[in-house]
């Protein structure tokens, strides 16, 4: 799927300008002049919006299924009440000891840990695993910040890692280790409604707060500044990924993960943003025999078959073009800005691997066949129901001719009607 495939650029570009922007206003907004701002107004956004992307990452399982963003959103409010509420407001808290370096540091150093894991978790845990994992970690992290805020002499050995001027290795470690995890999305969720863009822009905001620690000792502008923004891109980002994928899923077949026939509509009528400007091309691919695999081994093994021929020609034709379930066993894929010469091969090698296809059921490995039918529209009075119909006449002419082959039809332009 197109959408599926974008890793989420927009969305690392935006945290990079967040992070620029925050770093400015802190720059020019300096401490002596501006207390309020960092002691009172900053950690009170930066606060509520942690316990906000707590709650946006919670309420997005029903709806996008995703353990990452779950997660995230859990980590987010945790790393926001033990950075903001028991460090940065300790004074609203005297009975606590005064928090020292260490344990930002050791803040630092969870979140790091937590960026990394988050990325290799597996999207396909069952929801009552799901829940688990969660409260386990967060079970876990709340006690390990309780102790370590609690206890200072704790992590005493943490202030030994921060960084005292750039040319300190901890600094560079420091910065590598956050830019890599960043780097790491693009091969861990690369594929997956810009969740990619959306964690790596959350580890950047990192590496410029732990760059300033060089720079500011005490009271650190630039690190309260962004870290107050933080869970306001998270949470922002985390609800855009939400409403990407239900706009998806509307659009979506559940069991051959193609676009269902309410997208294939849109693109007929050209109210989707498919390029239906000539050359234009439609190739309509049936299963041979089909309600005799369903007549014989069942429709569960019906539906494996219908599944694993989808995804080989999804696998063939995509992000360039687009596949559709346009009903039954038929499945439909839209070639734009492509004529029949350019297609016919491609549908031809498609054919020919899904005749080598082994697909395992439970009760048998099956081989199928395809037939197929294109047509291409020439000009823009040519309708794309025009096509289709072309590319169906061509695709019974296949079946008519014995099945497994490709036809070819010319769609007709309709000739203006005499007055």
């Amino acid at each position: 799927m197109q959408n599926k495939n974008q890793w989420g650029l927009v969305f690392y570009l935006c945290a990079v300008a967040f992070t620029g922007a925050c770093v400015a206003v802190a720059l020019n907004n300096p401490y002596s002049h501006h207390k309020n701002l960092y002691t009172t107004l900053l950690p009170a956004i930066g606060l509520a919006f942690s316990l906000t992307a707590f709650f946006a990452g919670h309420f997005s399982y029903p709806r996008v299924q995703n353990i990452k963003v779950y997660l995230a959103g859990y980590i987010t409010g945790l790393f926001g009440i033990a950075y903001f509420a028991l460090y940065k407001f300790f004074w609203a808290l005297p009975v606590l000891p005064r928090a020292g370096n260490g344990f930002v540091v050791f803040l630092y150093l969870l979140m790091l840990v937590n960026g990394a894991g988050i990325l290799f978790l597996s999207s396909a845990y069952k929801y009552r695993l799901v829940r688990q994992i969660t409260l386990s970690v967060i079970t876990v992290e709340s006690v390990l910040v309780l102790v370590a805020r609690l206890s200072p002499q704790a992590t005493q050995w943490a202030r030994g890692l921060d960084p005292d001027s750039m040319w300190d290795p901890v600094f560079f470690t420091g910065m590598l280790l956050f830019a890599l995890v960043a780097a790491l999305s693009w091969f861990k969720v690369r594929n997956d409604f810009y969740l990619g863009g959306l964690l790596a822009g959350w580890a950047f905001f990192f590496a410029p707060a732990w760059a300033s620690r060089v720079w500011f000792h005490g009271v650190n502008p630039v690190e309260t500044a962004l870290f107050s923004m933080m869970p306001v891109y998270l949470t922002a980002s985390v609800i855009i990924h939400w409403f990407l994928r239900m706009e998806h899923r509307v659009q979506y077949d559940p069991l051959l993960h193609i676009y269902n026939r309410d997208f294939c509509s849109k693109i007929i009528s050209e109210q989707s943003n498919i390029n239906t400007a000539p050359p234009f091309t439609v190739a309509m691919l049936d299963l041979d025999h089909f309600k005799n695999v369903n007549d014989t081994y069942g429709h569960q093994a019906g539906d494996v078959v219908l599944y694993s021929v989808a995804q080989a020609i999804q696998r063939e034709v995509v992000p360039n073009d687009t596949v559709c379930r346009y009903g039954g066993e038929e499945i439909v894929v839209f070639f734009s800005q492509k004529s029949l010469k350019d297609v016919v091969p491609v549908v031809e090698k498609l054919r020919a691997a899904i005749q080598k296809m082994k697909i395992k059921t439970r009760k048998k490995t099956l081989s199928v066949t395809v037939s197929c039918g294109v047509s291409t529209r020439e000009d823009a009075a040519q309708s794309i129901i025009d096509v289709i119909h072309a590319a169906d006449k061509a695709l019974y002419k296949a079946k008519k001719e014995g099945r497994n082959q490709v036809r070819s039809a010319k769609t007709p332009l309709e000739q203006p009607r005499e007055k």
